[in-house]
């Protein structure tokens, strides 16, 4: 079975979807999603050699060929650039960002700016220039990714901070631009990917077997979500996020440091 293969293959037809961080991980789950219920695909990141490998493998697997552009959605500049370039989408999918787990008390000014500069502003880079543009024109849908933000995630506070920005940002955005413009966040839970691997210290998450669902989620799960809310069958839906995450946020570990990570949690209480 075909697991990015849920919808049916003409859902999409005639729509334009656009997918930061769309080279890799998560984001690449969603462009093959996309593709493969019938949407023209743009992915855009920083580089240009992993956007055109992943390119080939989604044509490959869906029959549709798939654009690739540049853009930092940091530098608005960019981002600019690319809304004049591919300002005719219909769908838009912020997958771009990223976050270092450390404790709070450690974080030095630039690594907090860092954080929030890509994740909220970023965010909000991308979802102005195109927002515009849908507004002016024939409308369109947009879905943010974010995290599984309401019950906090020690180790990442300034990631928290910033995608609990996005869920609000969304909200109001809804309001704002509806009915023309629909926008909704997906929050995914644990999920294995090379940036994970790559981000999170052996041991995080290990207590997954603590969540109603107790195993890590496929990034198919995350781009099934994603078709869904940007295509007409949500089309009564907006303002709203969607979690994907086996249950974490009922039950289970949300914390981006390993085991023991918060060794003061185990100091007598001052009593204040």
């Amino acid at each position: 079975m075909n697991e990015f293969a849920m919808y049916a293959s003409d859902l999409l037809d005639g729509r334009k979807a656009l997918v930061t961080g769309g080279g890799t991980g998560i984001g690449k789950a969603i462009a093959t999603g996309l593709s493969m219920a019938g949407a023209d695909v743009v992915i855009a990141a920083r580089r240009a050699e992993v956007l055109d490998e992943t390119a080939a493998e989604i044509t490959a697997m869906s029959g549709r060929p798939v654009t690739t552009d540049l853009v930092d959605i940091r530098d608005l500049d960019t981002v600019t650039a690319l809304a004049q370039r591919q300002g005719d989408i219909d769908i838009l999918i912020n997958n771009a960002g990223g976050q270092f787990p450390q404790k709070a008390r450690d974080f030095s000014p630039n690594g907090w700016r860092t954080v929030i500069d890509l994740n909220l502003n970023g965010t909000w880079n991308m979802v102005q220039a195109f927002g515009n543009i849908m507004l002016d024109a024939g409308g369109g849908s947009i879905c943010n990714i974010v995290a599984t933000v309401g019950r906090g995630i020690p180790g990442i506070a300034h990631s928290a901070s910033a995608r609990a920005g996005v869920v609000e940002l969304s909200k109001t955005l809804a309001y704002e631009w509806g009915p023309k413009v629909r926008i909704n966040c997906v929050a995914p839970g644990q999920f294995r990917t090379d940036a994970y691997d790559n981000t999170y210290e052996e041991g995080v998450g290990d207590g997954f077997v603590e969540q109603p669902l107790p195993h890590v989620g496929h990034v198919s799960d995350i781009a099934n979500a994603a078709v869904f809310l940007v295509s007409p069958t949500a089309r009564f839906i907006t303002g709203e996020t969607l979690y994907v995450d086996g249950g974490l946020t009922v039950q289970g570990p949300m914390s981006a440091l390993p085991p023991g990570g918060f060794p003061e949690r185990n100091e007598p209480s001052p009593h204040r």
